[in-house]
């Protein structure tokens, strides 16, 4: 499990994502404790059959993102994760495992805020409608093609399907 910073590379769907989320979301929950007030697992490895980076998608949500400061320094002193300094408005990323193998992202949002209620509404949208996963999944072959060591283009190249598919339900 695992990346390359910058590497576009898609597997099969592996039912062992689903532990190493539950893994990792333990070790959140001991860090966060009550100011995480949601644990999710989110992005394509949370859906069944869809092929996806190796990469675990993590969202925590906290009442204030200010509440933030009260652990960062538990990830600042850590070896395994490192907090992006540079952050979309309305999240903090936190990157588990080195640059040369990334294993998790952990999207630190708003509770129930716009950014936290759209990933999961698109993680449970492909769960549902097993045609949209089959283009999503298409779109992300095609793109992983197209962009292999640039993720960052990947990424923005699947922004409007998502959204599309954000004001299906």
């Amino acid at each position: 499990m695992g990346l390359k910073v910058g590497e576009v590379k898609l597997e099969k769907w592996n039912p062992r994502w689903q532990e190493d989320f539950e893994a990792e979301k333990q070790v959140l929950l001991n860090i966060f404790g009550p100011l995480a007030l949601d644990i999710q697992h989110i992005g394509s490895t949370s859906v069944e059959q869809l092929d996806a980076k190796p990469i675990i998608d993590i969202a925590v949500g906290l009442e204030d993102l200010t509440d933030f400061g009260k652990v960062r320094q538990s990830f600042n002193e850590s070896n395994d994760y490192s907090v992006k300094e540079n952050n979309d408005p309305g999240e903090i990323l936190i990157r588990k495992g080195p640059e040369a193998n990334r294993t998790h992202f952990i999207h630190v949002m708003e509770y129930k805020g716009q950014r936290m209620n759209d990933s999961i509404k698109f993680r449970d949208t492909l769960r549902e409608d097993p045609q949209l996963k089959k283009k999503y999944s298409k779109l992300k072959h095609d793109l992983a093609k197209k962009y292999p060591h640039d993720r960052k283009s990947y990424t923005a190249h699947k922004a409007e399907f998502i959204q599309k598919a954000l004001r299906r339900r």
